[in-house]
């Protein structure tokens, strides 16, 4: 599909999910968030992966989501930290949310902002090399289902470090 009508597909929903969307016009997860509107995704290299898991990880409470064809599985709860080691990225919890990313395989980290199902959202996307998401990160609400202040001020922070050069060059 070429991407004038990828970017009209976004334009005319961009709340819509990417793998769906995706799956529906036959092309990368990436090809559809590259297609979003103007100002809603930022996009930072996939080498500030343990840079922006160690600030994630101090956030407290939020959503991590892996999104396969097979199903969505929801993770809320704080990630913990972690460390690079034996080809990893090893998050160290011994429970709730813990595993092991390999980091080569991140080829970039997007910083989405829009309304989804009706809500504001924000959410921290790491792509794969091959387009796909490899997880995502989304910001925590607060009891009336708004985003959480502190973590959308931590999200905004992050994502201008670590977009800052990508956008510059």
């Amino acid at each position: 599909m070429p991407a004038a009508d990828l970017r009209a597909v976004m334009a005319a929903d961009p709340g819509a999910v990417f793998e769906t969307v995706a799956a529906e016009h036959d092309v990368a997860p990436l090809a559809v968030l590259e297609a979003m509107p103007e100002g809603m995704a930022r996009f930072a290299p996939g080498e500030m992966l343990a840079d922006a898991m160690a600030d994630i990880a101090a956030w407290g409470d939020v959503t991590v989501i892996v999104h396969t064809a097979d199903g969505i599985f929801e993770f809320t709860g704080p990630v913990p930290p972690g460390k690079e080691g034996r080809g990893y990225f090893n998050l160290s919890g011994r429970s709730g949310f813990h595993g092991h990313l390999r980091p080569e395989r991140c080829a970039a980290i997007a910083f989405v902002e829009r309304e989804f199902m009706g809500r504001a959202s924000a959410s921290v996307l790491f792509v794969n090399s091959d387009g796909g998401f490899m997880f995502k990160v989304f910001v925590g609400r607060a009891e009336k289902g708004e985003l959480r202040a502190d973590q959308l001020k931590s999200f905004r922070r992050l994502a201008g470090q670590v977009c800052e050069a990508t956008e510059e060059a």
